[in-house]
């Protein structure tokens, strides 16, 4: 009795922990926190879409890195993001999560949110956020169930996703191969399986969803100075049973040069094959739909570093779409101001933006100030 008491406890212990050993690690906390303000405001017919309102982001990241009895060298680690509305779900915990193996120059990664990350618009360097503007025309009469967005690509990206990858540091930069097996949510299933299914983990109402695979590369290419973005990714869109899919295509390309204190910067990303009507909320690679939309989004941005801790921005982006609701060129203009007070950074910035979505005479404004710290 005895004997076996203590192999079932051997047996246990070594499926709970998987029996490692202990080893050398490195763990820290850190974390952020911004608080900010946004109003809006629309110059439509019905004058929808003026608001405004406090914002906020919290997240907490938790990370450890050591030696692997091997020699390697490991990382893992998870954030927790609460963002203005959050309260419950999985996106919350979805952040940063990852365990990595590292030898040399090659780094295997697996995880969400921490693949190389091209979910950025590098020609708004100062200012706050993305080039579109979201929130200002919401209300209006479209064929899109969150309200008319801004036409500037956003989405595209499999990063946030669950998946594995390579990293491969080339010179300067990084270059990377990341793959998603199911892009029907951001989160995970249960880590050893209980309560899984085919429907809950591949399909919602109906749906099936695809894997996807994305290339991309971040780096100076060696010149001093520059800082290049280069992506690809493409993936299955959800579909009916049955009925043939259609790929979601995205290209993110972008170079910034720094020369003193004035940085030049300019981005052109595409991406084919969205849901029609531009809903960028759900249009990714996970969303539903019978047509196949294509965004373009050019845009040019000046950065100026007046003093050590005081930087100014300005950017001009422009935006097409080809769905028949959207026959304008969409065209955002931002100016931004970011000041450091040492541990406080604090930043404003006054967008106006025409024909926005892509409708004529769908004008508007949006004035946002943020204060944020990290810790």
């Amino acid at each position: 009795m005895t004997n076996k008491l203590r192999l079932s406890t051997a047996i246990i212990g070594s499926l709970a922990g998987l029996g490692l050993s202990a080893a050398v690690a490195q763990t820290t906390v850190s974390g952020n926190v911004a608080m900010g303000y946004m109003a809006t405001s629309t110059d439509n017919t019905n004058k929808t879409g003026s608001w405004s309102g406090v914002t906020k982001e919290t997240q907490i990241n938790v990370g450890t890195k050591g030696k692997l009895n091997n020699g390697m060298n490991y990382a893992a680690g998870f954030s927790i993001e609460m963002d203005g509305p959050d309260v419950s779900g999985t996106d919350m915990f979805a952040e940063g999560n990852y365990i990595e193996i590292n030898s040399g120059d090659t780094t295997l990664s697996v995880g969400a949110d921490r693949i190389n990350n091209p979910d950025r618009h590098p020609t708004n360097a100062v200012g706050i956020g993305y080039i579109g503007q979201d929130g200002l025309g919401t209300g209006l009469a479209q064929a899109d169930a969150a309200g008319t967005r801004s036409i500037y690509p956003l989405h595209g990206s499999i990063y946030s996703f669950f998946g594995a990858g390579l990293i491969q540091k080339v010179g300067n930069g990084n270059l990377s191969v990341y793959y998603v097996p199911q892009t029907n949510s951001t989160g995970a299933l249960n880590d050893i399986g209980n309560g899984a299914t085919a429907a809950a983990a591949f399909q919602t109402s109906a749906t099936n969803s695809g894997d996807a695979l994305e290339i991309g590369y971040n780096g100076d290419l060696g010149v001093k100075g520059l800082t290049a973005q280069a992506f690809y990714t493409t993936g299955d869109k959800r579909a009916e049973k049955n009925i043939s899919d259609k790929k979601i295509k995205t290209t993110n390309l972008a170079l910034s040069y720094n020369v003193g204190q004035i940085t030049l910067s300019g981005q052109h990303v595409r991406t084919v094959g969205l849901q029609s009507g531009h809903n960028q909320a759900t249009a990714s690679f996970g969303s539903n739909g019978a047509l196949g939309e294509e965004l373009t989004g050019k845009s040019i941005g000046l950065a100026y570093a007046a003093a050590k801790d005081l930087s100014f921005g300005l950017t001009y982006a422009k935006a097409d779409s080809d769905a028949v609701l959207s026959v304008n060129t969409e065209k955002t203009f931002i100016a931004s101001v970011g000041y450091s007070l040492g541990a406080v950074g604090v930043k404003a910035q006054y967008s106006d933006v025409s024909d926005y979505a892509g409708l004529a005479n769908n004008d508007g404004k949006t004035a946002k100030i943020l204060m944020f710290t990290s810790f």
